[in-house]
């Protein structure tokens, strides 16, 4: 797809990888259509979008863990830009911890996010591009979207999710004109870490991951992974429980809290 004057609308692009996203389409002449939870920080990225060369950007405040939210943030888009050529599909949160102690609230709010949220933009977005025979849907997975991690679950169901609806999707539209991409990021130097612990292996700064998601954009596949986690990825029949085992003891090792043997407490 030509990236010059296409239309592209990125999910929670206030900071880490939606912001270094939205900054490389900017870079190629795309217009924007931004939305984030902190409307301060979302119009800062939009002005240094406008300065890195995007001739028309527009934001809104989103929370897509709210489906009314989700669906007017695509609806203003298509009002304001009059299409949408690639869809973003970014914003989500981590949580790390035994599950047992994870609270309730939390894991509805990263089900409604991580995944009800992506459905939600999908959903809005998807007529229009059909209509038009022509668009490109990027869902930001994660490596855990494969590979599970323990202290994880939650996340790692959700980021799972993901896959599964994309590649159900991409076989809906196929012959449509209509592509969906999955990009799975790995460790990636951002805020997303504040609410977990400090990452185990390589660590990625966001410009990285930005990069590919433009690449994916202009050339889509059915899955964007580094290089070293596909090669995780396929051996992962062959050595999925010994890897469990590893991370669950690296992440034990390095958060001392945390006990892989602990017992749930008793009921009220």
């Amino acid at each position: 797809m030509r990236l010059k004057g296409a239309v592209v609308a990125i999910t929670g692009a206030s900071s880490g990888i939606g912001e270094a996203t939205a900054l490389a389409f900017a870079r190629k002449g795309a217009r924007l259509a931004l939305g984030a939870r902190r409307l301060d920080r979302l119009n800062a990225v939009a002005e240094r979008c406008r300065q890195k060369g995007s001739p028309d950007v527009s934001t809104r405040r989103l929370d897509v863990g709210k489906r009314a939210d989700a669906r007017a943030f695509v609806a203003a888009a298509l009002r304001d830009h009059e299409q949408i050529d690639v869809l973003v599909n970014n914003a989500g949160f981590g949580w790390m911890g035994p599950l047992h102690e994870m609270p309730e609230e939390k894991v509805d709010e990263m089900i409604a996010t991580n995944i009800a949220g992506v459905v939600a933009t999908t959903q809005a977005a998807l007529p229009s591009m059909l209509e038009r025979r022509r668009g490109v849907i990027i869902n930001v997975s994660s490596v855990l979207g494969f590979r599970a991690a323990p202290y994880s679950a939650v996340y790692s169901a959700t980021k799972h999710a993901v896959v599964g609806l994309s590649h159900a999707l991409r076989g809906e539209v196929s012959g449509t004109g209509v592509k969906v991409c999955v990009v799975y990021p790995s460790s990636t130097r951002s805020e997303f870490f504040a609410n977990t612990e400090a990452p185990i292996g390589p660590v990625y700064p966001p410009s990285w991951v930005a990069r590919l998601i433009v690449r994916t954009a202009r050339f889509p596949r059915r899955d964007a992974i580094v290089l070293p986690f596909r090669l995780v990825h396929l051996t992962e029949p062959i050595f999925g429980g010994l890897i469990d085992h590893s991370i669950g003891e690296a992440r034990r090792l390095r958060s001392p809290g945390l006990s892989g043997g602990a017992t749930p407490p008793p009921p009220p």
